[in-house]
């Protein structure tokens, strides 16, 4: 009997089909293999950082005037010098020239030439007694006594020049001065003579 042509078809096709079912098989294994090796052989991903946190947002802040600075204290006012040209004498003796008055913020002072002559006693003191300058309003600014010459003594045949310094200052404003020299005694005393010298500060 003779096989029709399409039986031999039918029948090789199971051994052709065969292989190629095994070898589709063993490629699907030889893949998974890989695709396992593959997995091991990766190293493990680092943890995704974390998002960066967003700033907070800030309501904007309304300009403040900036204060300005605190006035620096005014400068110490300089001393007020009067130039001057005053004479003043006692009867037993004293003369006291005055040339200059200076004015500050604690004390006045006074640019002086005292001389003594005397053929009856060889000393006199101009600060024995209260010495003082006064102003305008009857205020007294009194002598600070120098400490190697407390009562100002000079000797005869002598003449000290120096200042006097008066504790305190007068005003600014002030027109004339009164310089007193042992207050209350009289212009002959040889122990401790009294003068006063008036001391013109502004013109008028």
């Amino acid at each position: 009997m003779k096989i029709p042509s399409d039986t031999s078809h039918t029948l090789t096709s199971p051994r052709l089909a065969w292989p190629v079912r095994r070898k589709g098989a063993a490629l699907a294994v030889a893949t998974a293999a890989l695709l396992l090796a593959g997995c091991k052989e990766r190293p493990p991903e680092a943890p995704s950082a974390a998002p960066a946190a967003t700033p907070a947002t800030t309501p904007p802040v309304a300009a403040q005037p900036v204060p300005p600075p605190a006035a620096a204290p005014a400068a110490a006012a300089a001393p007020k010098r009067v130039p001057l040209s005053i004479q003043g004498v006692a009867a037993a003796g004293v003369t006291v020239r005055v040339k200059a008055v200076e004015i500050g913020a604690d004390a006045t002072v006074l640019d002086v030439s005292i001389s003594f002559a005397n053929r009856i006693t060889d000393t006199t003191m101009l600060a024995l007694a209260d010495t003082y300058l006064q102003d305008e309003s009857g205020a007294r600014l009194h002598i600070k006594r120098p400490d190697n010459n407390r009562d100002i003594t000079i000797r005869e045949g002598e003449t000290l020049d120096g200042q006097l310094v008066f504790m305190g200052a007068v005003a600014p404003s002030a027109r004339k001065l009164k310089l007193v020299f042992n207050d209350g005694n009289q212009g002959d005393n040889i122990v401790a003579p009294g003068l006063v010298v008036d001391l013109p500060l502004q013109g008028g």
